[in-house]
């Protein structure tokens, strides 16, 4: 997906949330929007709105020393995502279809997302997946897909969000025998999961995780490590999990299944799913 015109205004309240959690000091906030507006009066007509996130995120980064601004988030994400633990594994091993109960839990998410999303509430989400009569018209597809593999990449997402991944591969190691690995982010983006909030989650004691390299809000596969390029040409199925991984996945040279939740006008568009509501959307080029 290329960077839109309604992705400007996007952008800059990111900026403007980013530079408020580093200092509440009105003149470094100021010097992080003209960054931001410099930015983003570049030619963007061939970049992805993460690669233009990247941009700006870094930029904020460097101008307040600060790697991880985002880093208190991240942490009462997770906690707050952890709490449901218990509940979420009843709700999925009590459901008639624990793997389609696992995919509604994990799609439901990726509501939390402070870049996208200027506020959310990840409980009412997931009570709605729960409980609502969603159909996810690709899932049927997804079910054979999964139980004729023996490997699944799965590329992460936000913190909070990487909890109820975590469900859904505990679901699926116990549908049958895989390898699954999960890819997180190289590098702290907004908040973006990284290797140590994996392994603060547990999804390192129940598979491989590894850096995908991606150091944007989503995955452009130049920016990847050849371990990364290789699982993700090779695995059975891929899985992946945002807004963010569409955006830089959505027209990639393989087959791949795209779990999110629409945050945006123009991507309601593309995908033809009203803003707010869950897709499971298959990919064949």
């Amino acid at each position: 997906m290329k960077f839109l015109p309604e992705c400007y205004s996007c952008a800059m309240r990111q900026a403007n949330s980013a530079a408020g959690l580093v200092s509440d000091d009105s003149s470094f906030r100021d010097e992080c929007m003209r960054e931001a507006a410099r930015i983003l009066a570049m030619d963007k007509l061939d970049m992805t709105p993460p690669a233009v996130g990247e941009l700006i995120y870094h930029k904020i980064s460097e101008l307040s020393g600060n790697p991880d601004p985002f880093a208190g988030q991240k942490e009462k994400q997770n906690r707050a995502a952890a709490k449901l633990l218990p509940w979420l594994r009843e709700t999925i091993n009590a459901a008639p279809d624990p793997l389609f109960m696992a995919v509604r839990i994990a799609i439901s998410g990726n509501i939390v997302d402070p870049g996208a999303l200027e506020s959310f509430d990840l409980e009412s989400t997931v009570m709605e997946a729960v409980v609502s009569d969603l159909n996810l018209d690709a899932y049927p597809l997804f079910r054979r897909n999964v139980e004729n593999a023996r490997s699944i990449l799965l590329i992460a997402d936000n913190c909070g969000e990487i909890v109820f991944d975590r469900v859904l591969v505990e679901t699926l190691l116990s549908f049958q025998d895989l390898r699954i690995v999960v890819a997180v982010r190289d590098v702290p983006i907004i908040n973006d999961a990284t290797m140590k909030d994996a392994a603060e989650i547990g999804m390192t004691d129940l598979c491989r995780v590894i850096s995908s390299g991606s150091r944007m809000p989503g995955t452009s596969l130049p920016g990847t490590t050849p371990e990364f390029r290789e699982l993700f040409r090779e695995s059975d199925l891929v899985i992946s999990k945002g807004q963010g991984n569409w955006e830089t996945l959505e027209d990639c040279d393989r087959d791949i299944y795209f779990m999110f939740q629409v945050k945006c006008r123009p991507v309601s568009v593309m995908t033809g799913c009203r803003t707010g509501l869950p897709v499971l959307a298959y990919h064949k080029p």
